[in-house]
């Protein structure tokens, strides 16, 4: 049985106070008409009893069906990337008339053996209406294991688990790698390239690194040097140590192409370089992937891989209502294809 729900329950996810909550729960005024339409959609998803007048489902009459949507903290704050995706699950939802639950859990639920998924995962809710669960980013095998066993329909969105059988929505992410890679050795002539990323990080990431080692190995004619910098990309002062390693290279050896694994990392980079004297794209160049809005802001603007960040979460809902129809059916990994953005950085 899920534990009883409660006005602080539907604060949380909302992000708002349980003043604002109330408020809006009750008819009253002091919130705005969005605030209160957040809150009552996130009520109706969640079965909780709201007032007759509102002519809403109460919390024994099994609620308007939902989406699980599972994203990990760090990524629930990136605006440029995440937040994006995250539109395009929400707007999928919005497009077939289902609600949407986010839970925001850590990577690894160490308690889940124990309690089960509904409960680890989401105590709050009644799982009867939960058509399924679109989990966006890595997440440890573990932790993944868990979700499948809530016994409905999973869909992993810029992620992939070959142990587990279900379905998944990436980006191109090795094409992705390779197209950078492939611009800077063959339309700019770099013959030492650095890839700057974080290997345990993400399955996109260490699929870009391969795309671009194979770029390497198609275009480079033997005559191209590739190194690899693994970087603690989820600390702060990852550039320091980057740094760091640049300042201990003789000048000759130091990189004339910077392919990093995404623009994230790219921009931040072009600033460290700045500070230690590299001209980009004089000196160096600088290539991302993602496409972000910050790498058109940058200076210099930045070279990159434009990744279809709300189509990608619409096509994870296309995936979940397919499989919802089609239980049967062989699971699918389904890829959006990317597109070269050059600007002056590279």
């Amino acid at each position: 049985m899920p534990k009883k729900l409660s006005i602080q329950t539907i604060a949380d996810q909302l992000g708002l106070s349980k003043y604002a909550v109330s408020r809006a729960l009750s008819g009253k005024s002091g919130v705005s008409p969005a605030t209160r339409e957040r809150v009552l959609e996130l009520a109706r998803a969640l079965g909780y009893g709201l007032p007759a007048q509102k002519s809403a489902p109460t919390a024994t009459s099994a609620a308007a069906s939902f989406v699980l949507i599972c994203i990990n903290p760090s990524n629930r704050t990136d605006p440029w990337y995440w937040q994006r995706v995250l539109d395009g699950v929400i707007a999928g939802c919005n497009e077939r008339g289902w609600h949407h639950v986010i839970v925001s859990q850590p990577l690894s639920f160490s308690h889940g053996a124990a309690l089960g998924p509904q409960e680890t995962l989401a105590p709050h809710l009644d799982w009867t209406g939960c058509l399924g669960l679109v989990v966006l980013g890595a997440y440890p095998y573990a932790a993944l294991q868990l979700m499948a066993r809530a016994g409905k329909p999973l869909v992993l969105l810029d992620h992939y688990e070959p142990l587990l059988d279900c379905d998944a929505v990436n980006h191109a992410n090795f094409d992705a790698g390779l197209t950078v890679a492939h611009h800077l050795i063959a339309a700019r002539h770099c013959r030492n390239l650095v890839f700057l990323g974080d290997e345990g990080r993400s399955t996109s990431f260490s699929e870009r690194r391969v795309g671009v080692r194979i770029a390497v190995e198609r275009h480079g004619g033997g005559n191209v040097r590739l190194r690899e910098w693994e970087l603690p990309y989820e600390a702060s002062d990852w550039e320091e140590e980057a740094a760091a390693r640049f300042a201990a290279l003789a000048p000759e050896d130091r990189p004339d192409g910077w392919a990093c694994a995404n623009d994230d990392i790219a921009i931040r980079w072009m600033r460290k370089l700045k500070e230690l004297g590299v001209s980009v794209p004089g000196d160096a160049l600088v290539a991302g992937i993602d496409n972000v809005e910050g790498a058109a802001l940058a200076s210099p603007r930045l070279t990159t891989v434009n990744l279809c960040k709300e189509e990608l979460g619409a096509r994870a809902v296309e995936a979940l209502q397919r499989r919802i129809e089609r239980p049967g059916a062989p699971t699918e990994r389904i890829q959006l294809r990317s597109a070269f953005v050059p600007r002056d950085s590279a």
